[in-house]
């Protein structure tokens, strides 16, 4: 059975690694670093007969879209399309209007049943005053437009490591309790439902008694196995959270590929510019 590939978790590689994986495909594979034993690295091939699918994870797939490997038939693809409009927050990614061009392309040249939407995340600051809830409902009206089928959400998780970062203080971040999250998901799934969408909760089980809300599976082997004519693999990805419900996939990025975008959330890397990689 050939392996699901993520492209990836850890960072933005269809927005800042193109380079990098044209060369790791060209030569066949990748050594990856364990995330916990970072002494350790592990293989991964990428030739062809042992891919199943590539899911890309990104904020920004312009660079990928215009890259000859988007237009290689070897290679079967998915994309797992972070779009919110939160600006204080991401500092680096592109204007909304461009990312809403990139997914109107994404569903031309493959479908709409290839973007898995991921309103991600839903963030509150100045003590609560401000979020980007209301966002949600323009960004719906074009994917709906576009037959996008799926929105996966989640609420910002507050590690230390992030609260500890004096933007996120001075930002005065907020975490609503669990009865403001239930109430602004049922609303979320309203206006996904109207629009022909379902809407499934990222990484966090308790979120699933808000009405109208599924379990999320960012990568859904069922999914993938219909889209591409063939059978991968069903199982739980063990290696992600309790909550998660993606099936396996052999993650190939790495927490040292700094990422651009100046997430003031993001749970990986401080910001620092990226490291060059061949």
């Amino acid at each position: 059975m050939r392996t699901v590939i993520s492209a990836s978790r850890r960072t933005d590689i269809p927005g800042f690694y193109m380079r990098w994986l044209e060369n790791r495909i060209r030569q066949g594979g990748v050594e990856v670093r364990n995330p916990v034993m970072k002494d350790r690295t592990y293989h991964v091939s990428l030739r062809p007969e042992d891919v199943h699918t590539i899911v890309l994870w990104s904020k920004n797939f312009r660079p990928f879209l215009d890259s000859p490997l988007s237009r290689d038939q070897r290679f079967r693809w998915h994309f797992n399309f972070s779009l919110v409009d939160c600006p204080e927050w991401e500092r680096g990614a592109p204007p909304l209007d461009e990312r809403l061009r990139q997914a109107r392309e994404i569903a031309g040249r493959w479908s709409p049943h290839h973007i898995n939407w991921r309103f991600d995340p839903i963030v509150f600051w100045e003590g609560g005053r401000r979020n980007n809830v209301e966002s949600f409902q323009p960004i719906c009206d074009v994917m709906g437009e576009l037959g996008v089928s799926r929105c996966t959400v989640s609420f910002v998780s507050w590690y230390n490591k992030v609260t500890k970062r004096e933007i996120v203080r001075e930002l005065d971040y907020y975490d609503p309790p669990l009865t403001q999250k239930l109430d602004i998901l049922s609303r979320l799934s309203d206006i996904a439902r109207e629009r022909g969408m379902t809407l499934a909760s990222c990484s966090n089980d308790a979120l699933l008694a808000a009405e109208g809300v599924e379990k999320g599976r960012c990568i859904d082997g069922r999914l993938l196995s219909e889209l591409a004519g063939e059978r991968c693999s069903l199982a739980r990805d063990g290696s992600q959270r309790s909550d998660c419900g993606c099936t396996k996939s052999s993650d190939i990025g790495g927490y040292q590929m700094s990422c651009p975008h100046n997430c003031l959330y993001c749970y990986a890397k401080p910001v620092k510019p990226p490291k060059p990689l061949d």
